[in-house]
Order: structure tokens, then sequence, then C-alpha cells
């Protein structure tokens, strides 16, 4: 779900008291800034459960970390717990510190995404008696604590690409489709591997080029990789980005507007006009089930994964501009045929 450079972070940990704060904080992009009090605190309402999480990039991204973060947040209201997390988490080392700080004081520690993976395997067996989730992290028969929860980011990539190449979308004739994809995490390349084989299924003569810019908030990077893949005649383009992602809408705007895009997690529909679908990926709810498979003592005893089957959680949703019938239609059988295996995916997709 490579990693950032940013050695020795230390990212303060937050007490979330209240749901409206958390949604005040989403306007912040603070890196390291304390705003709340200090490691392992413990929640204050009796009985309540505390559980930490820890981001790898901020959580106003309107990405992957805002959408868990607001999972964070519907947990609050709907279960009893009290809230820690650690945001802007970029550096190895500092994913380690993290996990490992969030650890004294929490029940239950939850990694976002799979650049936690590595954390997870080494922190987890140092408290035994805290549960650990990584979402789409590793896990270690000798580590029983250590629990994985994944998600198939490359399936609706996978529909994406053919709904880009079906020939269904007016006034588009792909010749060349691109891909940008933030780190170098399994998430990033099964949704490269999953949009290729999509726009291929569906027409062999297209092109393919793909980019991989090391970072899913830098906007600049996104935007240059979007620039040179639109000069080389690129005439959609795909995203696995979270803050990074208006670097690709800029990038289609200064090049005249007519390129079509494909976003992740939350749909950007106003933001850019021919801005043709979304994967989205409802990770509040997502996250509400796992804290809630915490407390009552439900967590499965091998990873758990969920996709396109559970709309709930992940569907490949078209904007208005583009909701016509017939694409709906290919939608909805390219789903079907996913969850029915009557269409077959890539190895790993």
């Amino acid at each position: 779900m490579s990693a950032h450079h940013r050695s020795g972070l230390r990212v303060a940990i937050v007490v979330l008291l209240l749901p409206l704060l958390l949604l005040a904080a989403c306007g912040s992009d603070s890196k390291s800034d304390d705003k709340g009090a200090g490691n392992g605190s413990k929640g204050t309402d009796k009985g309540s459960v505390n559980v930490g999480m820890a981001f790898p990039g901020p959580t106003n991204d309107k990405g992957i970390n805002q959408a868990h973060y607001e999972g964070l947040v519907l947990a609050q209201k709907e279960l009893k717990i009290t809230p820690h997390i650690q945001e802007n988490v970029v550096d190895p080392d500092a994913r380690l510190d993290a996990l490992r700080n969030l650890a004294q004081g929490n029940e239950l520690v939850i990694g976002v995404g799979a650049e936690f993976a590595e954390a997870g395997v080494t922190i987890a067996p140092q408290f035994p008696d805290v549960q650990f989730m990584i979402i789409n992290g590793q896990t270690d028969d000798s580590v029983p604590n250590l629990h994985v929860y994944g998600v198939r980011q490359g399936v609706p990539a996978y529909i994406a690409g053919a709904v880009a190449a079906s020939g269904l979308i007016p006034d588009l004739d792909v010749k060349k489709a691109g891909y940008i994809g933030g780190e170098e995490i399994p998430p990033t390349t099964q949704s490269d591997d999953g949009f290729k084989a999509g726009v291929h299924d569906g027409d062999a003569s297209i092109k393919y080029v793909s980019t991989i810019v090391g970072n899913f908030n830098d906007a600049p990077k996104a935007k240059q990789a979007a620039t040179a893949q639109l000069a080389a005649g690129a005439d959609v383009i795909f995203g696995l980005l979270d803050a990074g992602f208006p670097g690709v809408i800029q990038a289609a705007e200064e090049a005249g507007g007519k390129a079509h895009l494909f976003s992740v997690i939350y749909p950007r529909c106003d933001d850019y006009p021919n801005l043709v679908g979304t994967a989205v990926l409802k990770s509040d709810v997502l996250v509400e089930r796992m804290i809630k498979d915490f407390i009552d003592d439900t967590i499965p005893a091998e990873s758990k994964y969920y996709g396109v089957e559970d709309p709930d959680v992940q569907r490949l949703e078209l904007c208005p501009n583009f909701k016509t019938p017939e694409l709906q239609k290919l939608v909805d059988d390219t789903t079907s045929g996913i969850v029915d295996g009557s269409i077959k995916l890539p190895e790993g997709v």
C-alpha cells in the first residue's frame, strides 16, 4: 500500500476527545505539531477502548489517510472508543516509533497502509498484550497479535480500464493510457496491473505507460509525471494518489482539458469536467468494522480482504457527466463478472 525519506520525523500523538474536534483537525496540514496530550494517553471515559492509528500522510489529504481518519471519527461516534493518532509518518524508522508509541496506552493499534507492513511485523511481538491491525500489511505465524485487513485496490482499477477502453465515453478515442502511482507498495503495483489489464482486455492495441512518483501526496511530482504522459500522447490517466492528485488535474487543464482522468478514494467530479470516475474506497466503513471486530473479539484468524463484492466498502463509481446507461451497464457487468469469477484478473490483483 520504496519508502518516503524524511528521517528523524517524530509526530506527536493526538488525543481526540470529540468528533467535532476530529473533523476540525482535517482542515489543518500540520505535519508535526503537538495537537493534544502526550504519548500513550488513556481514554477518559470509563470502560472506553483506547485505539491508536498511524497514518503515512496527512489526515486532510482527500485520500486514503483522510478516509481512514473519518473511520476513526465514525467509530468514536458509534462505538465506545478513545482514539489517538500519529499522522505524516513518512520515514521507515518513524513508522517503527509510531507503532511503538501507540502501543503504550492503547489496546488496539492500526497502521494505515502497506507502508506499515514491516513495522507491524517488528513491533507487534514486543507488545503481546496489544492487538495490531495493519491495512494491506503482512502476517507472521509467530506473531498471533498481528492481523491484516486488506483492500484489493487493483480490482476497481481493472473496471476503470475496461471503461477507458470501451469506446463508450463520448469524445474519447483512447490510443494511449497512463497510470500514475505514489509509493511503490502492493496496492500501487496491483492497481497498475489492474488498470493495464482492463485497458488491454478492452482493446489490446492501446499503448500503456506507467509512472511511480514515490509519494502519494506530492502534487508537483504528480503534475510533472502527468505532463510528461500527456505530452507523449496519453488520452486517459488513472491516478492512485491522495493529495498529489490535484497535480494531475492541473497538468490536464494546462494541456487543454481534453484528457480524461480516473481518481481513487474520494470522487472529484466537481474538480475537473473530464473526471470519468473514481475507485471509491469507503474506509470509514472498513475501520468501524475492524474496531468492532476487536471489541466483539471476532478478529478473523486469517487475513480479511474486502473488494468490489462489497460495494459498501469498494466500487467503481462514475461521475454524473459519464453515468450513461451504457457505461453504467459496463461497470455493473464487469463488477459482476469479477465477483462470479467469469472475468479473470491478473495474478495478485
